[in-house]
């Protein structure tokens, strides 16, 4: 009877290790997917400020050509 519990014991030992290496591997991947996330978001925003100091230039030399113009006329 205690050589049965023990080779249960030891069943059930090993199944949870082997959970527990599904769930880590689980866990990494989620976790790298995360980072690839973090860093799409990071370029994003990236772009984002980058078009708006494009627009804002673009808006800037528009008034000034319409002041040459103005000027010119």
């Amino acid at each position: 009877m205690d050589k049965e519990l023990k080779m249960m014991l030891n069943e059930i030992i090993n199944d949870i290790g082997r959970v527990e290496t599904k769930l880590e591997k689980r866990f990494d991947k989620v976790e790298k997917h995360l980072d690839q996330l973090e860093s799409e978001v990071c370029a994003v925003k990236l772009n984002n400020e980058t078009i708006e100091l494009l627009l804002k230039k673009i808006n800037e030399l528009e008034k000034r050509i319409s002041e040459l113009e103005k000027k010119t006329a």
